[in-house]
């Protein structure tokens, strides 16, 4: 990543810390992800080669971004509640009071004495992931076994992040493929885990059609996404000229896409 783009990432991280510290403790609704996320992009634009979009349609800087929040979570700072939003912690309140300078509020988050460039390494090295995955033209071919994470590895410490208990992409093509229309539920729609590049898989075979789906995670409605990645939002759109397809689902963004066979 290039030095200027870990220093916006760095920036926009304290930005997300700020955004929440706005946040009236007393209030029944936090802010919600999409809010928290363009008020610190807002803050801090993308620059560059961070805005181009990667093959989900999600811009490089946010997915980074998306991606590096993530320490914020683990280093108890702020809380993400799914459908109750964002929050930040007391001892985030206090990291930000403590550590101004954003260099010494990324070695504290990174608990140790490293530069941005180095608590920021991780996001470097996976905000490319899934344009990745789009791109490899032998993707639909692969052993199902490796499609749904069942790698040799004998060493796994577990995903980056926090990854929800089960992902599926319930549609109107449920009954194509044995089970139910719009069962988040059905087995025949349920993505397996790639631990190789954290992403959610599933290829099927579908009948040529015009089709509707959203991501539905831990096997109900209560917490899903649509076009746009947007939570409880408009369904994506499928237009299938029939054979396999892919589907990926990246919990970072909160994206889903389609790759047919071949392209």
């Amino acid at each position: 990543m290039p030095k200027k783009s870990v220093e916006n990432t760095a920036l926009r991280l304290k930005a997300i810390l700020e955004v929440l510290a706005r946040q009236d403790p007393s209030a029944d609704k936090k802010t919600s992800r999409a809010e928290v996320l363009r008020q610190a992009l807002e803050q801090v634009p993308l620059d560059g080669p961070e805005a181009q979009l990667l093959a989900s349609g999600v811009a490089r800087g946010e997915r980074a971004l998306v991606t590096a929040s993530t320490k914020l979570v683990k280093a108890g700072w702020i809380l993400k509640e799914g459908r109750a939003g964002w929050s930040i912690t007391p001892q985030g309140r206090s990291a930000l009071s403590s550590f101004p300078d954003v260099e010494d509020l990324h070695a504290a988050l990174s608990g140790s004495e490293q530069s941005v460039s180095a608590v920021t390494s991780a996001e470097a090295r996976s905000e490319a992931v899934l344009e990745e995955a789009l791109l490899e033209s032998d993707a639909a071919a692969e052993p199902a076994a490796r499609i749904h994470g069942a790698h040799a590895e004998d060493r796994y410490d577990g995903p980056s992040f926090p990854q929800p208990s089960a992902v599926a992409v319930p549609g109107t093509f449920g009954s194509a493929l044995g089970g139910s229309d719009w069962d988040p539920a059905a087995e025949a729609v349920q993505l397996g885990f790639d631990r190789s590049d954290e992403l959610w898989k599933l290829s099927v075979d579908l009948p040529a059609g015009e089709y509707e789906f959203k991501a539905a995670l831990n096997r109900g409605w209560d917490e899903n996404y649509g076009e746009g990645a947007h939570f409880d939002g408009a369904n994506y759109r499928l237009g299938h000229s029939g054979g396999p397809v892919t589907f990926l689902y990246d919990h970072a963004t909160h994206t889903v896409v389609t790759k047919p066979d071949g392209l």
